[in-house]
């Protein structure tokens, strides 16, 4: 087997093998979320490396042993290229922002989430400069309205925030609002979400607000959070 072809091996290895470590290391803290993400860059990016090695050298290697090597060495990097490439398009032209919300004019304000989100966490200023950009970004997110009674309202709503394996932490019907968290599927990222329900109004209004405990973009995260939360609404309603 040539040289090309033991590189390549450990390479894509190596790749493999970055993967689940920068999912662990950072849901579990063991290191710092920046250091988890490029880990996983790293793995996407070894993986890209062997992909280009065995599109150069394989033909050209002198054994089929060190063809076959190559080969495989190809489909062990595809997992780390595909998850990493699933994540870019799955953010699309997302903007840089992490705090998204139905109502731009009035967000709600949280209540109980400063004492959830510690220190080091991202602010939860919702500024003027932030809201022209979501309004850009995503003009389809808007106050759900319902005929059902504010009553009515927040209790569908906690049965969606359950249903979507949210963690609610705070709970206030007379003041209509709910406070929980959610965890991502990979990385364990967690988001404070906000449901605030106006029944003094007809028809019932509710707006919602997801702010990322860290991290400057989302990659679209919480605005699809908030759109599932009106989906799942509108199901059960």
């Amino acid at each position: 087997m040539s040289r090309i072809a033991r590189s390549a091996t450990v390479l894509a290895w190596i790749s493999l093998s970055l993967l689940p470590l920068s999912v662990i290391a950072t849901r579990w803290n063991l290191l710092h979320f920046r250091y988890g993400l490029l880990m996983y860059l790293l793995a996407a990016l070894l993986g890209l490396l062997v992909i280009v090695l065995a599109g150069l050298f394989t033909r050209s290697q002198p054994s089929e042993a060190g063809r076959k090597a190559l080969s495989r060495a190809a489909l062990l990097s595809l997992p780390a290229i595909g998850l990493f490439a699933f994540s870019v398009f799955s953010a699309g032209d997302a903007p840089m922002i992490h705090n998204v919300t139905t109502a731009p004019d009035n967000p709600p304000q949280f209540i109980a989430a400063p004492k959830q989100r510690g220190a080091d966490a991202n602010p939860l200023a919702y500024t003027p400069e932030l809201a022209e950009i979501q309004r850009q970004a995503y003009p389809e997110l808007q106050t759900l309205t319902t005929e059902l009674s504010g009553k009515e309202a927040h209790q569908v709503s906690l049965a969606v925030a359950n249903r979507l394996g949210w963690e609610v932490y705070y709970d206030d019907p007379v003041k209509g609002q709910i406070e929980a968290v959610a965890t991502t599927r990979w990385f364990g990222f967690k988001d404070d979400i906000l449901i605030r329900i106006n029944a003094s109004s007809e028809p019932t209004r509710i707006d919602l607000r997801s702010v990322s405990r860290v991290g400057q973009g989302d990659m679209g995260a919480n605005a699809r959070r908030i759109q599932k939360f009106i989906d799942s609404f509108r199901e059960i309603e």
